[in-house]
Parts: structure tokens; C-alpha cells; sequence
């Protein structure tokens, strides 16, 4: 029976880490790296995702919310694991949960407030809050594609968008009953109707939507704080909207995912074969079966 491989599986790259890809299903998740000397580690985790062992976790708007936490978590663990096959010290847990909180309230303030701050310099939110949050979503957009394309220009992040596609085109090919050869992989196409990318896509438009209806809107702090409360209404309903359109072909579903494929298009490369090689032994790992012809 084929399976629905969750939310983002990260390509992995870095300064210190080793190039690779990591695959999460919902029973394990599996590594595969390129090392140094040219051959490929795969090691498997066998680690039910949330999902699985909390049913309850997979209710509508609650099951987002929960699986984007849960991949995060692997991602952040794989990425450690890959410094540590590259001869690096081990990083401390507290250091590299530092590092993720960090991060978030970085993106949270760059993404979310800033953009909520900006727009009421121009539109009165009490006013026209739909006028409002529609310029707060343009800014949001301006802001996101203006990082992406700055950090797409160092050739380590064009590396990793590169594995990005190369990760892709392996689920692609497993969700087509295709042997998973180099051959069969790279004939796939790199855009995925449930990558992170669109994901963030979604959270733009859906936020645009559900900020219109916060209360109160000409208090400055509450207007921009509530933004920040509001984040995970807005994420769970956009992984809903995610779910919806990768599995129906009616013409919004169609729409939607072609507005995910475009903002694809600044994250996700062409990979070489070697790269796919990388992906597929991932896969492999993460099915825990052999899918090779």
C-alpha cells in the first residue's frame, strides 16, 4: 500500500554538515549522506511520528500543527547527525534547540510582524482591515522572495535546493510504482504539490483571510501581537489547504498548486544523478524495503 510521505523532507547541506537528504515516513525516518570519500551512509530511525502514536494528532487542524512540529524536530536531529558524520563536534541539544528558537522568533518577526507593522504606516487597519492585511500579505511576499533569491545566490544554498529537487523526484517516482533507479528519478518532474515551499505559500494567503477578522485592530500592540497568537490557526488551516489541493484536480486545487510551483521555482533545482542517488538510498532507507530493480 503506498503512503503519503510527511510534510517537508529535508534536504540537508551546510558549511559543516555532509550534502544528503532525509526522508520521513510515518513509522521511521532515514539519513543518506554523501560522504567525503565518495561513498553514501544510510542509517534508519525507527521513530513513529506523532501522528501515529497520538490519534487523536490526526485530526483535521490539529494534524498540521502537530506534523509540521514533528518534522521539524527530525530535521534539526538529521541535520546534527550529518555534522557529526563530518567529523564535527558533537552539538550540545541545548545549543541546537537554541539555535531553532532562535530562528523562529527571527522568522516570526521578519515574516509576520514586521510585515503587520509596515502596512499600518500606510492603510488604517481599523478602517480597512481587509485593504490592510492584503498589503500586510503583499509585503510578506516581497520580503520572502527578496530572501529567497539573496541566499539562492551563494552556491552552498544553490547545492541545497538542488537536493531539494533531487529528494522530490524520488517521491515522485515512488508514488508512481516506478523502480527507483537514476534513471527513472531524474525523468521526474522537481515541483511536488506538498512541499514546505507551497506550504509557505498557503500561510500567506490564508493569513490574509483569517488576520482580517482579529479584533481591535487600531491597538498597535494587540494588532501585532495577535498576529503572532493567530500563527498556528493560520498554519493549520494552510496545511489543510495544502492537503486539499494535493489530492483533488478541481480547477482551485489546480490553481492552488500552481501558485505553490511558482514559489517552488526559487527553491527547487535540477540535481545531478549523484544527488538522486543520495535521495533514492534515502527512500530506500525510510521504506525499509527493497524498491531497486
Amino acid at each position: 500500500m503506498r503512503f503519503l510521505l510527511l510534510a517537508k523532507q529535508a534536504a540537508l547541506g551546510g558549511a559543516a554538515a555532509l550534502e544528503g537528504v532525509m526522508m520521513k515516513a510515518p513509522w521511521a525516518w532515514a539519513l543518506a549522506v554523501r560522504l567525503k570519500n565518495g561513498e553514501i551512509h544510510v542509517e534508519r530511525h525507527e521513530e513513529p511520528a506523532l501522528t501515529e502514536r497520538y490519534p487523536f494528532a490526526r485530526l483535521p487542524l490539529l494534524r498540521g500543527v502537530v506534523a509540521l512540529f514533528d518534522a521539524l524536530s527530525v530535521s534539526y536531529r538529521a541535520l546534527a547527525r550529518s555534522a557529526e558524520l563530518a567529523g564535527e563536534e558533537e552539538v550540545p541539544k541545548g545549543a541546537l534547540w537554541g539555535t531553532v528558537a532562535f530562528s523562529l522568533l527571527l522568522g516570526i518577526a521578519l515574516f509576520i510582524v514586521l510585515p503587520g507593522f509596515l502596512s499600518g504606516l500606510l492603510v488604517d487597519p481599523s478602517r480597512h482591515p481587509v485593504l490592510y492585511n492584503g498589503l500586510a500579505g503583499l509585503i510578506k511576499v516581497g520580503i520572502l522572495l527578496g530572501y529567497l533569491r539573496f541566499i539562492g545566490r551563494m552556491p552552498e544554498i544553490q547545492r541545497f535546493f538542488m537536493y531539494h529537487g533531487a529528494e522530490h523526484k524520488a517521491i515522485h517516482a515512488y508514488e508512481k510504482g516506478l523502480p527507483l533507479t537514476v534513471e527513472n528519478v531524474m525523468a521526474q518532474p522537481r515541483f511536488h504539490p506538498r512541499c514546505g515551499t507551497t506550504f509557505l505559500a498557503f500561510v500567506i494567503v490564508v493569513s490574509v483571510l483569517v488576520y482580517s477578522f482579529i479584533p481591535a485592530p487600531e491597538v498597535l500592540w494587540w494588532r501585532l501581537l495577535a498576529r503572532v497568537l493567530f500563527l498556528p490557526v493560520v498554519a493549520a488551516l494552510a496545511f489543510e489547504l495544502l492537503y486539499f489541493s494535493a489530492r483533488h484536480h478541481d480547477p482551485l486545487s489546480r490553481l492552488l498548486r500552481e501558485l505553490g510551483f511558482r514559489f517552488q521555482a526559487l527553491t527547487v533545482a535540477e540535481p545531478t544523478p549523484e544527488m538522486v542517488e543520495v535521495a533514492i538510498r534515502s527512500t530506500e532507507a525510510a521504506l525499509k524495503e527493497k524498491v531497486v530493480a
